[in-house]
C-alpha cells in the first residue's frame, strides 16, 4: 500500500454556484487516477482553497430587441490537497488455479 500526497487545481462551471462547485469536486477522482500508479482506493481531502470565483452576467434579447433577460454563469477554481492510498497490482503475486473441462462440459459451456 502506497500513500502519496497531491495538490490538485480544478475548475468547474455551471448555471448555479452549487453546480459549478459540484463540477469541480467531481473531477477529483479522475485527476487523482491520472497522477497515481496502481489502483487508488482511498482519496482523503486534507485542505481546500478557493483560488478564484467568477460570476459571468450578460443580457439576452429575443430578435435583438424584445424580451430582455439576464443570464448568469458561475466559474470556480479550487486548490485541493489530497492524500491518496493506492495499491500497485503489478507487485502482487497471484496464485494460478487452472480448471480443465470435460469435452461435454466444454460443449455445453458449463463448469
Amino acid at each position: 500500500m502506497n500513500q502519496t500526497r497531491h495538490t490538485l487545481r480544478l475548475t468547474g462551471s455551471g448555471p448555479t454556484k452549487e453546480k459549478a462547485f459540484a463540477t469541480a469536486i467531481g473531477q477529483v477522482q479522475s485527476a487523482v487516477g491520472k497522477r497515481t500508479d496502481g489502483v487508488s482506493f482511498r482519496v482523503e481531502p486534507l485542505d481546500l482553497e478557493v483560488v478564484s470565483a467568477v460570476e459571468h452576467r450578460w443580457t439576452e434579447r429575443f430578435l435583438g430587441l424584445l424580451f430582455p433577460r439576464t443570464r448568469r454563469r458561475f466559474e470556480i477554481t479550487l486548490r485541493i490537497d489530497v492524500q491518496v492510498a493506492s495499491l500497485d497490482l503489478d507487485t502482487l503475486d497471484f496464485a494460478l488455479r487452472e480448471e480443465r473441462l470435460s469435452p461435454l462440459q466444454h460443449a455445453l459451456h458449463m463448469r
